[in-house]
């Protein structure tokens, strides 16, 4: 109770920080940050605390060697917005449950012809992700019955995570998005979306051209009408935040904290007032549930911070600037360092920041837009063949299978591959848009 007292009052105080800045907020925030992280992080599991450890001790190694233990508070406080993003896609998703939309989207699942359901799965998957994340599975696993066999189970895991992997390059409600835009906040959110969208559409097509076991254009026309009444509310809540941040200047992690809350509860209450009082209800429980994610983002971000600020003195900008990388390159290395790190089982948490932290701070010939599509491209993508990642154990729960069964050989492919298409198309592109 306590713990979800704490994360309802970070939640309120960021919306009321954003509304009216007050600098006496940021270092109440962070005790009520560090007070939620030390209750939740002891019910987490094991590889959480393991994580969160590692990220404690690389902090201090670095504070200590180099003098920045001035850095941690600053860090704990700038990672104190996340518990408000996270309660905010929490309430998303609990009002989204409540929504026929859902309900048709689980009937179109139900309804596709097993041996030609690839490409449906694909496309469902990423829409429904995209406000559900890890939750599409929850309605995946359960169509397939209790007797469908492992290899059934584990063929319709894998086929839904490639449509999940794309959701990172767009979506606004991820937590990649969030990052990201903490150390880019100057992109504007339709540009990101715009183009993350056509990246994701074109990836989304590869898989069906070369990764679909059965082919067919009468599936995927069916699953695309059949997806149809799904699209419509995504695109609304999509459009608020953009609306949001273009209006107001907020950055898109401030837009979505205090642009999304209100509509979400008409949308609840357009289905009944009790439909809108179990969404609050299953907020509210949600809410209790954030440990794991608050603990490493707020670890991960004081890491961040730490690092941020000993760059200079630790020489590797020097370093990276006397190297003079092509533009080319830097985009290739910030997509793959994500994609290598997460099969070796590393969160993209931790890749993540590394990398802004180090190519925010030197020049690289790489714009803003094309530098933040590389690090969400690599984000989503290094999810589908990470032992570490929230989907392949959210799968295995949902799914019935041992994490290791979900890393498959189909997935590393296409995610390589994939990564390797776009890494081509945003250097294309950054040489336009810097010539």
């Amino acid at each position: 109770m306590i713990r979800i007292a704490l994360a309802g009052a970070l939640w309120a105080l960021a919306v009321f920080d954003i509304l009216h800045p007050a600098p006496v907020l940021a270092p109440v925030m962070a005790v009520l940050l560090v007070g939620f992280v030390s209750l939740a992080l002891p019910r987490t599991e094991r590889h959480t605390q393991a994580l969160c450890g590692a990220l404690a001790a690389a902090t201090a190694g670095l504070a200590a060697a180099y003098g920045r233990w001035d850095a941690v508070p600053d860090g704990i406080a700038r990672a104190a917005i996340f518990p408000a993003f996270l309660s905010t896609i929490v309430l998303l998703r609990a009002v989204a449950d409540q929504r026929p939309e859902i309900a048709a989207a689980r009937r179109m699942f139900a309804a596709l012809d097993p041996a030609r359901r690839d490409s449906g799965v694909v496309i469902g998957a990423h829409l429904l992700g995209a406000v559900l994340q890890v939750g599409v599975f929850a309605i995946l696993a359960p169509i397939l019955g209790r007797d469908a066999s492992v290899r059934e189970r584990r063929e319709v895991f894998l086929v839904a995570m490639r449509g999940m992997a794309l959701v990172p390059l767009w979506s606004p409600f991820v937590v990649g998005m969030a990052l990201a835009s903490q150390y880019l906040p100057a992109v504007p959110l339709w540009q990101i979306m715009s183009l993350g969208l056509s990246l994701a559409a074109a990836s989304i097509a590869m898989s069906y051209l070369a990764f679909d076991r059965t082919r067919s254009l009468a599936a995927l026309g069916s699953a695309l009408r059949s997806l149809a009444p799904v699209a419509p509310p995504i695109a609304a809540a999509a459009l608020i935040v953009v609306a949001t941040t273009a209006l107001t200047g907020l950055s898109t992690l401030q837009a979505l904290v205090v642009a999304l809350p209100v509509p979400c509860l008409l949308a609840a209450l357009l289905v009944s007032a009790s439909a809108a009082g179990r969404a609050l209800k299953q907020t509210i429980r949600g809410l209790d549930r954030l440990g794991p994610e608050i603990s490493i983002l707020a670890f991960a971000m004081t890491l961040g911070m730490v690092f941020e600020t000993s760059l200079p003195e630790t020489g590797i900008l020097d370093w990276l600037t006397r190297q003079e990388l092509a533009s080319a390159a830097v985009i290739f290395i910030v997509v793959m360092t994500m994609n290598v790190a997460g099969l070796l089982g590393v969160h993209a948490v931790v890749t993540g920041t590394v990398l802004l932290v180090v190519f925010t701070g030197v020049p690289t010939g790489v714009s803003e837009l094309v530098l933040m599509q590389a690090l969400l491209a690599g984000w989503g993508l290094c999810t589908s063949i990470s032992i570490g990642s929230l989907s392949i154990a959210t799968g295995a729960a949902m799914f019935g299978l041992p994490p290791t069964r979900l890393v498959a050989r189909i997935n590393i492919v296409f995610v390589f591959a994939a990564s390797t298409a776009i890494a081509g198309v945003l250097s294309a592109l950054n040489d336009f848009l810097t010539g």
